[in-house]
């Protein structure tokens, strides 16, 4: 189902409010799973200290789509569609994370050993995908959005607060509101290796080529090339590393 669909059925006013809560939230029409999930949300999300953790390791597992050895989740996660969500071992998620999966028909897949610091937000669109390598970084209150599809490789390190789109509004009709013109999303592609300084902004359509460095504060707009140190707004050729 396509995101201008997904989007249609779960806004439209006859949906119901339990309807849309079940396929926005919960992620699935059982009644049973959804008690299951407020239950460990209520009593287990906010347990601070090693006791907290060692708790929603053990209980939230069968929330997950799947969950490896050794995943932390830090107090406050804040959980939607939590089956479409995949943790890889070792991964640790901070306080304040929001996983903003929208439908059963998008994913987010974390691999292993990640760091997923405080107030980072994944919102992957009703039908999009976002797909996070091993040994990767990603720094406080970072937004990634995988409304189009968002792979990132191995070994990358994103910085606070910077903001990755693959999504895009279609806007080419003036007689129609851009909220009623649906989704014009390419996705965006980052390699293995790849170092995006705090606050960079990554637009849709964009592949950064491995081993590449965005300094701070730039504006990414088109492709970028393997190994290359970038920086401005638009985004600019700086040098090539080695």
């Amino acid at each position: 189902m396509s995101d201008t669909v997904q989007s249609e059925a779960l806004t439209r006013q006859d949906a119901g409010a339990f309807r849309k809560y079940m396929a926005r939230v919960v992620g699935t029409d059982s009644i049973l799973w959804m008690l299951w999930y407020e239950f460990l949300i209520l009593f287990f999300s906010n347990i601070p200290g090693a006791l907290g953790l060692a708790l929603r390791q053990k209980l939230y597992r069968g929330l997950f789509n799947s969950c490896g050895k050794g995943v932390a989740l830090s107090r406050g996660v804040t959980l939607r569609c939590p089956n479409r969500l995949s943790l890889g071992d070792g991964t640790l998620v901070d306080e304040g994370v929001f996983f903003d999966i929208k439908s059963r028909d998008a994913t987010v897949e974390l691999g292993a050993r990640n760091q997923i610091m405080h107030g980072a937000h994944f919102e992957t669109g009703y039908a999009g995908s976002i797909r996070l390598g091993d040994d990767c970084f990603v720094g406080a209150y970072a937004i990634l959005n995988g409304q189009g599809g968002l792979e990132i490789g191995k070994n990358t390190l994103i910085a606070g607060h910077c903001h990755i789109v693959a999504g895009n509004h279609a806007f080419s009709d003036p007689d129609v509101p851009i909220n009623q013109q649906g989704f014009d999303s390419k996705g965006i592609v980052i390699e293995d290796d790849v170092w995006l300084g705090a606050g960079v902004k990554v637009l849709d359509g964009v592949r950064i080529g491995r081993g590449s460095v965005i300094s701070a504060g730039t504006v990414v707009t088109r492709d970028v090339e393997p190994l290359s140190i970038m920086g401005g707004v638009p985004a600019k050729l700086i040098r090539k590393r080695g």
